[in-house]
């Protein structure tokens, strides 16, 4: 037993001793300087939509308006815009002291005043409203001016209407797809 002592003592003793070698190998410091490293980034004014985490040219389907099915005949009809991702309308998130805006275009089966559902060559007109009681009507073309932005998202929430005012339409699928611009 007295000889595993000596030797783990003389190991440390080594140990030791290496260590002692090892710093007072190394230079010494004479004084020291310091110094700055700049760091930077440039912020661009940008819009995000629907919670998204990058600015892109184009935003794709922010959301979709389904009417219940009807009869062939049916008075008016009401739905509201589910945003992409949830939501009961389109989230807009933009730098603080922008004054973005919202187009509402025209869509694929539109004229120069109405918004339509087609099928098959049949038409039913509806209307998109930015309120649920449907009074304050968005036409073709109209930008809804969202105010000044924080660091609080907009939400912009749209509203449509169709009836087939005492018309009989053929059974089918009527759709639309309606263009928006959001600029700022």
């Amino acid at each position: 037993m007295t000889n595993v002592l000596t030797r783990f003592r003389a190991a440390g003793v080594l140990i030791a001793t290496l260590a002692a070698g090892l710093f007072a190998s190394a230079p010494a410091q004479a004084g020291s300087s310091a110094g700055t490293i700049g760091v930077s980034l440039t912020v661009t004014a940008a819009c995000a939509v629907n919670a998204a985490t990058s600015v892109a040219a184009t935003i794709g389907q922010l959301g979709s308006i389904s009417f219940a099915s009807q009869p062939g005949i049916f008075s008016n009809t009401d739905a509201a815009m589910v945003a992409t991702g949830g939501g009961s309308g389109i989230s807009v998130l933009c730098s603080p002291g922008l004054t973005p805006t919202f187009t509402v275009g025209a869509g694929a089966n539109d004229d120069s005043t109405f918004h339509y559902l087609a099928s098959n060559g049949s038409k039913v007109a509806y209307h998109l409203y930015s309120d649920a009681g449907r009074t304050s009507e968005i036409t073709i073309g109209q930008v809804l001016n969202l105010g000044t932005a924080t660091s609080t998202a907009f939400n912009v929430p749209i509203y449509g209407r169709v009836s087939s005012n005492g018309a009989a339409l053929p059974a089918g699928n009527y759709t639309d797809t309606v263009q928006v611009t959001l600029a700022w």
